[in-house]
């Protein structure tokens, strides 16, 4: 039993060997200390700045987005306004313009009763 774990090792040993230099490369750029308090509170502290640095974006990103669709809904309700105002001036010139016909129609009717009177008078 002990020659078979032998064998094992010498076998693992054997594999380990013959990784490319480059995994290990790549397993040595990173830390694998273990991080102290002081130094996981230092990334506490820049994770938490950060997702708020995000926050305050997104908010200031709905701040103007909301803004923004108050001032079409102001400058609809605006054109609503002129809107109201044309058709109140169409209206009034509609009104006048009735009325002008009205009295042309009565000047007419009266100057044609003036004409007979004046024909009836030769």
């Amino acid at each position: 039993m002990t020659r078979q774990i032998l064998v094992l090792a010498a076998c693992s040993l054997l594999c380990i060997c013959m990784l490319p230099s480059q995994v290990w490369a790549a397993d040595s750029d990173k830390p694998h200390k273990k991080m102290t308090l002081r130094e996981k509170a230092d990334a506490g502290r820049e994770a938490s700045k950060k997702t708020e640095q995000e926050q305050l974006e997104k908010a200031r990103e709905a701040a103007q987005g909301m803004s923004e669709r108050e001032q079409e809904i102001l400058e609809r309700q605006q054109y609503g306004e002129w809107e109201q105002a044309q058709k109140e001036k169409s209206q009034q010139q509609f009104n006048d313009r009735l009325s002008r016909e009205e009295k042309y129609l009565k000047q007419a009717q009266e100057t044609a009763k003036q004409e007979r009177k004046i024909e009836k008078k030769d």
